[in-house]
C-alpha cells in the first residue's frame, strides 16, 4: 500500500511543506512521482523514516546530519546523535561568556511568561497494562532529549531486529529529578511480541493505572515551559495525596508543531483511601 504526502505528514507529524523540502534535498524522497500530475506516492515502510526525522528535528539536527544518520545502520544512530549532542553542548560552553554578557546587557522584561496550568487542565486517564523495553540514564538537563532520543533509537532498534511490534509511542519516566545534577530517567518503549533483554535494555510490565496528566502541544514541551506542566501535575496529586508512582512525560505518536496535542505530563494515581493504582 502507498500514501500520498498528506497522508504520510498525518502519520509523520511532517507538515507538507517538510516533506516538499525533504524531497528536494534527497532526504526523503517519493517511491514515485507521476510524470503528468506531480503528485507524490511514498510506501508504507517510509513511514518509520519519517517519524524518525520528526524526532531528530526536534533537537534541531541538521538535515545533512541527518541524511548521515539514516545511512547508518540501525545499531550506530543512537551512538551518533549522543556525539553529535555532546558536540553542540561543547560550543554552547566555548559560547557562554558572550552569552552572558549579552543577557547582562539586555532588559529582561520582554521575556516570554511561562504558561500557567490549573486543576482545571487536569486530566483523569486510565492507561492499560503494557509491555514496555526500557532503558535507564543518568542525565542533566541540558542533555535530557539528546539522552532520551538516543535511548528510543537504541531501542527501537533491538525491538526490529527481534521482530516485535510497535508504534510512535514512547514515555519518559523520572525515578530522580533532572536539573543542573544528574538525575534518574527511565526510557520506555511500549511493544507486542516476544523478545529478549540484551546491554542496557530491560524488559517489564507496566501495570494498569489511572494518571492525572496534563495535555501538552510542542511549544509547551520546550524547558522550561515543561516545568509549569511538572509542578501544576505533582502540586494537584499531592493536594489530593494519590500519587502512586513517578511522573513521567508520555509521547503517544508523532512529533508535530502545527498545535496539536504531542504529549502529557502525568503521574499515576490511586482512588482515595485506598493503597494501590485505581482502574
Amino acid at each position: 500500500m502507498d500514501l500520498t504526502i498528506g497522508e504520510l505528514s498525518r502519520a509523520s507529524g511532517l507538515s507538507l511543506k517538510a516533506l516538499r523540502l525533504y524531497d528536494a534535498r534527497g532526504l526523503l524522497r517519493p517511491a514515485h512521482v507521476d510524470p503528468v500530475t506531480g503528485y507524490r506516492r511514498y510506501d508504507a515502510g517510509q513511514v518509520e523514516q519519517a517519524r524518525l526525522v520528526a524526532l531528530l528535528r526536534r533537537i534541531d539536527m541538521p538535515l545533512s546530519e541527518i541524511q548521515a544518520l539514516l545511512a547508518d545502520d540501525a545499531a550506530a544512530r543512537a551512538a551518533r546523535v549522543t556525539a553529535w549532542w555532546a558536540a553542540r553542548q561543547a560550543e554552547a560552553v566555548e559560547r557562554r561568556g558572550a552569552v552572558d554578557l549579552l543577557a547582562a546587557a539586555l532588559d529582561a522584561t520582554d521575556a516570554e511568561p511561562l504558561p500557567t496550568f490549573t486543576a482545571a487542565d487536569i486530566e483523569m486517564r486510565q492507561m492499560p497494562e503494557r509491555s514496555v523495553a526500557t532503558v535507564l540514564s543518568e542525565v542533566h538537563q541540558a542533555d535530557l532529549v539528546a539522552t532520551f532520543t538516543a535511548a528510543v533509537l537504541t531501542v527501537r532498534a533491538h525491538l526490529a531486529a527481534a521482530g516485535a511490534r510497535y508504534d510512535d509511542e514512547f514515555w519518559v519516566i523520572y525515578h530522580r529529578p533532572v536539573g543542573p545534577r544528574d538525575g534518574l530517567i527511565e526510557t520506555c518503549v511500549p511493544y507486542e511480541g516476544l523478545i529478549a533483554p540484551r546491554g542496557p535494555l530491560a524488559l517489564r510490565l507496566e501495570p494498569a493505572a489511572q494518571h492525572a496528566s496534563v495535555a501538552l502541544t510542542a511549544a509547551d514541551c520546550r524547558y522550561p515551559r515543561i516545568g509549569a506542566a511538572f509542578t501544576a501535575v505533582e502540586s494537584w496529586a499531592a493536594s489530593q495525596g494519590t500519587a502512586a508512582g513517578p511522573l513521567r512525560e508520555i509521547y503517544p505518536g508523532p512529533w508535530s508543531d502545527d498545535g496539536r496535542v504531542v504529549a502529557h505530563v502525568a503521574v499515576p494515581v490511586r482512588a482515595a483511601g485506598t493503597g494501590g493504582p485505581t482502574t
